[in-house]
């Protein structure tokens, strides 16, 4: 594509359409053109039955299949490029393995999985056997739990307590410069909140922001000072009223106001003062 506009997006989505059917759901980023906000794609996707989801901002593990595979044609293309190669001929054949192999996850290849039938590569092939669909979901959903498990474990991840209703901080995904903190210092009420995806409203702008809960960090907020101030009768001017708490004899306030001296250590007695 040489423009990404939501025109040329959706041009470009109704020839895959026209060649493997429509969706039921599709997920996009969070650019301009492919977002809800955007009413030319939204109502493409309403025409065509398409339930539209766009991903956490700044979080592409909702989204790391897409990533993943971003990463691995990369690097196929990065190794054409080295040896010289023309890289379309080299993608091609690329993709024509990956294809046709069968995935660690599903134990399926991706072609099996999207038409339900083996397709034809180089290698030799034995007798094509029925795709049991029901045993690949299995299998499937055994090994995204069992990876799921092992990076919770490796990244040592700990249940969120954020509810509906909490303040939190929220993480500065941009920082200017090496002296930025590592959250915003703005407060942020939490609004909805839905598995690990929240959405927050700023106590300040009154802007709605959707993050992840890996992004929050829950603050105790309380009020007690400000409505202990409020609650205190005000002074009249030039009255000379001293508040309660510092209305008491002379003693007490020296006290408070002295600074006491500092005890000498015991093994100062052992010298003679001149």
């Amino acid at each position: 594509m040489t423009s990404i506009t939501a025109e040329n997006t959706i041009e470009q989505l109704r020839i895959i359409f026209s060649r493997f059917g429509i969706p039921i759901t599709l997920t996009a980023d969070n650019a301009p053109q492919l977002s809800e906000d955007c009413e030319e794609f939204s109502t493409f996707c309403n025409i065509y039955g398409i339930k539209l989801i766009n991903t956490v901002p700044y979080w592409p593990q909702m989204n790391g299949e897409v990533e993943r595979q971003n990463r691995t044609i990369l690097k196929r293309l990065q190794i054409s490029q080295e040896l010289g190669q023309d890289w379309r001929i080299e993608l091609q054949r690329f993709l024509l393995t990956y294809r046709t192999s069968a995935h660690t996850v599903t134990g399926r290849s991706p072609a099996e999985m999207m038409f339900g039938r083996k397709i034809r590569n180089k290698l030799p092939q034995l007798t094509e056997s029925a795709l049991n669909d029901e045993v690949v979901r299995d299998r499937d959903s055994f090994q995204k739990e069992k990876g799921r498990e092992y990076v919770d474990t490796k990244r040592r991840a700990k249940a969120s307590d954020i509810s509906v209703g909490d303040y939190v901080l929220l993480k500065r995904m941009r920082k200017e410069n090496k002296l930025s903190t590592e959250y915003i210092n703005e407060e942020f009420v939490v609004l909805s909140k839905r598995g690990a995806d929240l959405t927050v409203k700023s106590l300040a702008t009154g802007k709605e922001f959707r993050r992840n809960t890996a992004h929050a960090k829950k603050i105790e907020r309380t009020d007690t000072e400000t409505s202990s101030n409020a609650d205190m009768p005000e002074s009249p001017v030039g009255s000379g009223s001293i508040p309660p708490s510092k209305q008491s004899n002379g003693e007490t306030s020296l006290k408070h106001v002295e600074k006491r001296k500092p005890k000498e250590p015991a093994w100062f007695e052992s010298y003679v003062p001149h």
